[in-house]
């Protein structure tokens, strides 16, 4: 976003919405419902495109008002009062003629407005440099933090706008994608689609792209254990998992992917050695493991069960990191021995929990939610949970 001037408004509007002047909040917790803040928002979403008094009682609610006319003077007296003007005495709100419009011409930044110039650029110098295209993917998908207005999803005159974001973002998203595999950054290709299935988890394109990045890669391992919770989401949701998802997904499977000699894998994580606790395993071990388990599950007597952690939520990745460590070390205390996890992405952790009575593993994971909500009293992240049978 580069330096800001003091007086620049900001205004944020894909995810959570917030607007702020140089830096400092002016949209408070409390006001994000208020009605003068959905104003800003109605202009925002039509910038460009002056709205009726009319189309304003209706986006407003405000129709049933004993005089709709002195209510839309107040709440754009009050806007205009809290947003104040830019550098150059221009207001942020203007009228003309009846309508309401946000003035373009004033001092400000928006966010979907840089993210909308980015992805053209980005897709303007592809052909010429695919490193400077990735960067400003890049810097464009970084401020994609969520849905258009997300914290207002009933807004059904924000429909279009939110949709056509969606689609450039997607969009970005897998032309992104595919020039980090031409240029053989593989790791970076799957974690750019791991990312954005945090925002969007049932896009087939998306985990097509992350399994196509595995397997470029060389981890045909993790890309069938990403493919089994893809397939079990889908599941969950009560839809099928699409065509060519489940064709590469089967494809994998055909390959017979070998976990290897068991002993020779146990003896290489030292689980047998373990007095106590979980063991922590990286993803290429993780993925042979869960391979092992799978090749057992007809002859073990008591199920194996694939469990998987997520922290949902807007937050900085510092953050994500600190309540992600406090994660790491409950599941290494309150899992038990022989049990292993791994983590998968800075907000997603799997487990692999052995000889563990079914209505056990609800008890475990609630005692772990309960630990982290202590140990983290102030963090809005929260922490969710799903399992299946291996």
């Amino acid at each position: 976003m580069g330096l800001i001037d003091r007086n620049t408004l900001q205004v944020f509007s894909l995810g959570r919405f917030e607007v702020r002047r140089g830096g400092q909040l002016i949209s408070r917790e409390n006001q994000r419902i208020n009605k003068r803040w959905r104003l800003f928002q109605i202009l925002i979403t039509f910038k460009g495109q002056p709205l009726s008094s009319e189309q304003l009682y209706k986006y407003l609610s405000l129709e049933e008002s004993v005089n709709p006319s002195e209510a839309l003077k107040s709440l754009v007296f009050y806007l205009r009062k809290s947003l104040g003007n830019d550098e150059t005495g221009e207001k942020y709100i203007l009228c003309s003629q009846g309508r309401y419009f946000f003035n373009e011409k004033s001092k400000y930044w928006l966010d979907a407005e840089e993210f909308e110039n980015l992805c053209k650029k980005a897709r303007q110098v592809s052909e010429e440099s695919a490193k400077m295209a990735i960067d400003l993917y890049l810097e464009a998908l970084s401020l994609y933090r969520g849905n258009f207005l997300a914290d207002v999803p009933r807004a059904y005159w924000a429909i279009s706008t939110r949709n056509h974001f969606r689609e450039l973002y997607l969009r970005a998203m897998l032309e992104a994608n595919e020039l980090l595999r031409e240029e053989a950054r593989f790791e970076e290709a799957w974690g750019l689609c791991e990312a954005a299935l945090r925002i969007v988890p049932l896009e087939e394109k998306l985990h097509t792209s992350s399994l196509k990045a595995l397997i470029d890669g060389g981890k045909a391992g993790l890309a069938l254990v990403h493919y089994d919770e893809a397939a079990s989401l889908y599941k969950e949701n009560g839809l099928d998992v699409p065509a060519n998802l489940k064709k590469l997904g089967e494809s994998l499977k055909k390959e017979n992917i070998t976990p290897g000699d068991p002993e020779e894998i146990l003896e290489k994580l030292n689980l047998n050695k373990r007095d106590e606790g979980a063991f922590e395993s990286d993803l290429e071990s993780f993925s042979l493991i869960y391979e092992l388990e799978k090749s057992r599950s007809e002859r073990r007597q008591k199920p194996a069960y694939l469990l998987n952690l997520t922290l949902n939520g807007e937050s900085p990745v510092s953050e994500v990191d600190r309540v992600g460590d406090k994660l790491k070390k409950l599941l290494k205390k309150n899992l038990r021995k022989g049990d292993v996890f791994c983590n998968w992405s800075p907000r997603i952790f799997l487990a692999i929990l052995l000889n563990v009575p079914l209505g056990e593993i609800d008890k475990i994971m609630e005692r772990i939610r309960n630990n982290v909500s202590q140990e983290c009293p102030d963090t809005e992240l929260e922490f969710k949970f799903r399992w299946k049978k291996i």
